[in-house]
């Protein structure tokens, strides 16, 4: 007895050998009354539907001939993580220009509506131009090729959908509005092109979202279109992430490769020199340079066909900080692993002079943490403590995040991130306070524009190595040193130059943060000049590392010194440790 896969590999090398649409035709009617007349490969298709597409489907190839439908390679992927799917985690497929996702979760819905009883499918389209192509193009098309033998009752199919009244299950094409959804019962749902939706996200998930069943396949599916919406989902961690890059369609290839002879343009030619160094091949490298000369804005083949996701997604201008630069750095640093993640635990006490003592410190592993550690502080018995900063930016107007930055300040390099939503003053300097004992009491420099209270808690608390910065009184043209760092009108312009300057003399390897290189994508010139997150989008963690940078200057360049510390136990009686200082409290971990 043969599998559903032997009979589709017969059906291959059945084509290969004679590419005869009609002997296919026969081959099919064939299998599938094989199929028919076995428990247990009636069974299978039951149960994977998907699988009847090889067996039986036929679609229109891009030469407009009429072939079977056999998955290329990135519809393989696709089926593969089907198959293998999370229940109640959505698919998010980006994708470049033409790779048939569209086709292929259109003829999985029909597979299911034809196999399986009380099925209801539903695909969500941006246009009403699309929602006709899906219906006639990438639907009935391929379901009128059908064997009569695959073709339950259809009590309609003329009304953008397809209704099997004998078996109660149904596959439906609509354009996206507000209210879509509501009232149905759906167990898959495709959203075709949603960063292209004119209506927004959120609502149609109000509306669909109330209509999926517990385990239904929803797949979100698109090409780039700027930071909007769909790059805010795709950023969320709501969905498993799959994204395709072109040069996975075998189709995208072309014999003539002279185009490749004559490079003019200097991205281009750095393009080519990336892609030859990933292995793609001359035809296929061809075939890129020849799509992206016939492009007029030039730009284009960045969203068309990414070669990665921060690519697709990229806003419309240049970030301040070089979209290629950038990109290039989030590509490089992609498999980078944080070695740990997560936040300090202590215990504070208010003395009788009213300061604080931050006691009994200990690093809790949480992967859900506000704190990332990319690199351990380093002190060598011959050299002495790597010198590190801390710039910290705390949540003011139109910002939800303490963000902070540490630094090794010999190289420039981020050796941890602090990132956390909404909280309080006191909390987020405590963490501070414990992220510079750990990193060899690290200079530290928090913003105090919004609120002074986490750079006085530090103060209080009695942190060893503040910044300090001069402030000249206007009537008294005193000069008063004061914690914390302002950023003013004059400051901001200084540190965000000086950022820009370290990012590009270092080719970028000063930031090895992807949450952080994401903002920095975004950072672009607004209408009057002024560099900032464009609409929608934090600045938190570029302005941190700024100010990382700038107070870092005040620290230590250079290793040093060891001391020699005397430990003394925790006395449990009097729960004190007899009269040491907040620093020497601290035991590294």
């Amino acid at each position: 007895m043969m599998t559903i896969d032997e009979i589709v590999a017969k059906r291959r090398r059945s084509w290969e050998k004679r590419h005869d649409i009609n002997y296919d035709a026969m081959m099919v009617e064939s299998a599938i009354q094989y199929i028919h007349s076995d428990e247990g490969l009636r069974r299978e298709i039951r149960e994977k539907p998907h699988k009847l597409i090889e067996v039986a489907f036929t679609i229109v190839d891009k030469k407009k001939s009429t072939v079977p439908f056999f998955f290329n390679e990135v519809q393989q992927d696709f089926i593969h993580r089907l198959e293998h799917r999370r229940t109640g985690v959505p698919f998010f497929v980006l994708k470049g220009r033409q790779q048939g996702f569209t086709t292929l979760i259109t003829a999985i819905q029909l597979a299911y509506a034809i196999v399986r009883k009380n099925f209801s499918g539903f695909t969500v389209a941006n246009t009403q131009e699309n929602t006709d192509s899906i219906f006639n193009d990438k639907a009935r098309a391929v379901y009128t090729r059908l064997p009569a033998s695959l073709k339950p009752h259809e009590k309609y199919n003329n009304r953008k959908e397809y209704y099997f009244d004998t078996l109660n299950s149904s596959w439906r094409v609509a354009t996206a509005s507000k209210e879509l959804g509501r009232s149905k019962t759906l167990e898959f749902c495709h959203f075709s092109e949603i960063a292209f939706y004119e209506c927004a996200m959120s609502d149609l998930q109000k509306s669909i979202g109330e209509a999926l069943t517990r385990d239904a396949i929803v797949v979100y599916e698109t090409t780039a279109n700027g930071y909007n919406e769909a790059k805010d989902l795709w950023d969320s961690g709501i969905c498993e992430n799959l994204f395709y890059e072109w040069w996975r369609t075998a189709e995208y290839a072309i014999e003539d490769t002279s185009v490749l002879d004559d490079l003019q343009d200097g991205w281009i030619i750095d393009r080519v020199a990336w892609l030859r160094a990933k292995g793609i091949t001359e035809p296929q490298v061809a075939w890129y340079v020849t799509k992206y000369n016939s492009y007029l804005e030039k730009d284009s083949i960045k969203q068309e066909y990414p070669c990665f996701p921060e690519e697709a997604f990229i806003a419309s201008g240049d970030c301040e900080f070089g979209n290629e630069l950038v990109i290039s750095r989030i590509e490089a640093c992609r498999d980078k692993k944080p070695i740990n993640r997560g936040y300090f635990d202590y215990k504070t006490r208010i003395t009788d002079e009213d300061t604080i003592e931050i006691q009994e410190i200990e690093w809790v592993e949480d992967e859900r943490g506000e704190i990332t550690i990319y690199e351990a502080p380093i002190q060598d018995d011959k050299k002495g403590k790597m010198p590190y900063a801390i710039g910290g930016d705390t949540a003011g107007e139109g910002s939800d995040f303490f963000t902070a930055h540490v630094i090794n300040n010999m190289t420039g390099e981020i050796v941890a991130v602090y990132k956390k939503q909404n909280t309080a003053d006191d909390l987020y300097a405590d963490q501070i306070f414990c992220l510079g004992m750990y990193y060899n009491q690290a200079i530290v420099g928090i913003e105090v524009n919004f609120s002074y209270q986490p750079t006085n808690r530090l103060h209080r608390a009695g942190y060893p190595h503040l910044y300090v910065r001069e402030h000249i009184d206007s009537l008294t043209n005193r000069v008063d040193k004061r914690y914390g760092f302002k950023t003013t009108a004059l400051t901001r312009p200084v540190i965000i130059a000086e950022l820009k300057r370290k990012f590009r003399e270092s080719n970028g390897t000063i930031v090895c943060d992807i949450p952080t290189l994401n903002e920095m994508l975004t950072f672009v010139k607004n209408q009057k000049g002024k560099p900032e997150a464009i609409v929608g989008k934090h600045d938190d963690l570029v302005m941190s590392l700024a100010i990382t940078h700038f107070i870092g200057q005040q620290g230590d360049h250079t290793y040093t010194d060891v001391p020699i510390k005397r430990y003394r136990f925790y006395d449990e009686d009097t729960e004190d440790y007899a009269g040491m200082t907040p620093s020497e409290e601290y035991m590294q971990w």
